[in-house]
């Protein structure tokens, strides 16, 4: 299996491709990947797409409300929706539940000490490195654990309380392998293809 650090990026060029896409494409995507998830890692999804729910409903909102352009038919285009807004929405929307999908495949595929383990090694030149991924670490331990903490206490600098920030934690790191860096490479490439464009 390949590393979970180019498992990460793999998910992050993809993501990154969305923006790229055609709204057939988008939408017909979206929905391959929502019933993909939904089969895969249905836990995981739902309670991913639960905690979304009001940054989806704003991004909706903001868009069908706040886009200019030909008023719908009817009652829709008398409370001020817009052809070019519901088409607006629609592809942030779809973009969104994409990502959010597929986000919780790859988690089920490695795990959190995957994901942890990606995010170690992707930020290897950054200073806040150790910092970062410890601090996402407790934060993933704790949601786990379903435990409820206000959020000034996410900031302490002691979040469990006693010894050490890093006690009882620890980091699987697995080996990068030939496999890993073609892939790395593949996907830079395809990154730089998307930016230069046709």
């Amino acid at each position: 299996m390949l590393h979970p650090a180019t498992l990460l990026l793999t998910w992050l060029v993809l993501t990154a491709g969305l923006q790229w896409l055609p709204v057939s494409w988008l939408i017909g995507l979206t929905m391959i990947v929502i019933v993909a998830a939904l089969v895969m890692a249905v836990e995981r999804t739902l309670n991913l797409l639960r905690r979304s729910r009001w940054l989806l409903l704003s991004l909706a909102v903001l868009y069908l409300f706040a886009t200019p352009g030909e008023y719908l038919p009817g009652i829709l285009g008398d409370i001020g929706l817009t052809y070019e807004g519901v088409q607006l929405g629609g592809e942030q929307v779809s973009r969104l539940l994409a990502m959010l999908a597929s986000l919780a495949i790859l988690h089920q595929m490695i795990g959190t000490q995957g994901l942890l383990a990606g995010l170690h090694c992707l930020l290897k030149h950054f200073p806040l490195r150790e910092t970062t991924v410890v601090r996402l670490m407790l934060v993933l331990d704790y949601a786990e654990q379903k435990q409820k903490i206000r959020w000034q206490e996410w900031l302490s600098p002691n979040l469990r309380g006693e010894g050490s920030l890093t006690d009882g934690l620890s980091l699987a790191m697995p080996r990068f392998h030939w496999c890993d860096a073609v892939m790395a490479l593949l996907l830079f490439g395809i990154f730089v293809a998307m930016i230069v464009g046709p």
